[in-house]
């Protein structure tokens, strides 16, 4: 032990004068500075962006109803104070009806839905939907979108409700597939059906372009990573202003006008680009076959059903999918039972089947309900 305390009483540091400690105190010290002038400031846990519901208080009512997204465009809808800021919920329909949860998707707020959502209302349904964080009226938290924050947005939307929802089928079109998928496989004893509406979860990271692959694994700057992903979807957006149709939202003998929904949003909502990439960074999206398992294997454990409807011609959840889709969530178990308990149905259509076929796809629901004989609630 003494040996090397005199050792290290041996080790002397260099004259504090000479140029190599004078350079690299320099250029130790530039660093530092650097690296604090040039990081990301801290975002406090707490932050949030306000969503577009701030402007609606300088509006009349009369001009609330020309917006491209009105507040009441669906009927019940309150706002809900979460830990991550404030959303925007919806629940309508018979109080005794069949209770139904909808999750939409990545860049629409949940009026996308609202031909499928009235249609399931006129058949018998209490429905809840919400605008996700970031979208439609719903505030964006500064922290990752991940399955974790989805899950727990669903959990604040039905814990807002007068009603108990103990028990409900759980509609996910898109991103709301995949966090579907996901709340069911921590949430299975509350899920009475799971029905997915070219639902996300399972698509492979590896055939995104190099340039997205990069900006999803992180290797692209956040600031950097925002603008392209804004790039794109503005370049969707330019696309689908050709099927723009100049409507009353609150008309539902009309085709509703989703792009400009999606401009407006885009314009109004400063926390939507953010969101977007976060949700894309974060989100089910990608690469989740072992959620997709689990979920399925608890759903056949409780011997509940579910329903996959997927469109000919979407080029975002491509049909083919379905099969792989099956085996996941039908957790090993084989096909041929009657009722078949995991059901996949490729119909006519692209991704947007949602807000154009509507009523076409509350039809599919109701005939897996009367299979699954859970149809006497309807009037």
């Amino acid at each position: 032990m003494s040996h090397m305390f005199s050792t290290l009483s041996t080790l002397r540091p260099p004259p504090a004068s000479g140029p190599l400690v004078i350079g690299l105190t320099t250029t130790t010290a530039a660093a530092i500075l650097a690296f604090f002038a040039l990081r990301p400031p801290a975002i406090p846990p707490s932050s949030v962006i306000p969503s577009p519901r701030e402007l609606l208080g300088d509006l009349t009512d009369k001009e609330k109803d020309y917006l491209p997204y009105p507040p009441d465009v669906l009927l019940g809808g309150r706002w809900v104070d979460t830990p991550y800021g404030v959303i925007r919920v919806y629940e309508f329909g018979p109080a005794k009806g069949k209770r139904v949860v909808f999750v939409h998707g990545i860049s629409t707020p949940c009026p996308v839905a609202r031909d499928l959502l009235w249609d399931l209302v006129g058949r018998g349904c209490r429905v809840l939907t919400f605008d996700l964080y970031g979208r439609g009226y719903s505030d964006t938290p500064l922290t990752p979108h991940d399955h974790r924050l989805f899950s727990s947005q669903i959990i604040f939307a039905l814990s807002s409700s007068a009603l108990h929802w103990t028990s409900f089928t759980l509609i996910g079109y898109s991103l709301g597939g995949g966090i579907s998928v996901s709340f069911t496989s921590h949430f299975s004893h509350m899920i009475d059906e799971l029905i997915l509406l070219a639902p996300t979860g399972i698509l492979k990271r590896s055939r995104l372009s190099l340039l997205l692959r990069m900006v999803h694994s992180g290797w692209v700057p956040n600031a950097l990573a925002t603008l392209l992903v804004g790039r794109q979807l503005k370049a969707r957006q330019t696309q689908n202003s050709s099927r723009r149709v100049a409507s009353d939202p609150m008309d539902r003998a009309v085709v509703l006008d989703v792009p400009s929904i999606s401009e407006w949003q885009s314009r109004e909502h400063r926390g939507f680009l953010y969101s977007f990439f976060s949700s894309f960074k974060y989100g089910p999206l990608y690469d989740r076959q072992e959620e997709w398992a689990i979920a399925g294997e608890y759903l056949r454990d409780a011997g509940k059903r579910i329903l996959i409807l997927l469109a000919k011609n979407d080029t975002d959840i491509d049909p083919v999918l379905l099969p792989e889709m099956l085996e996941l969530l039908r957790s090993g178990e084989h096909g041929g039972q009657e009722p078949e308990r995991v059901v996949g149905i490729v119909m006519d259509g692209a991704h947007d089947f949602v807000r154009m076929k509507g009523r076409m796809l509350a039809g599919y629901i109701e005939e897996f309900w009367k299979e699954s004989k859970s149809m006497d609630w309807v009037y």
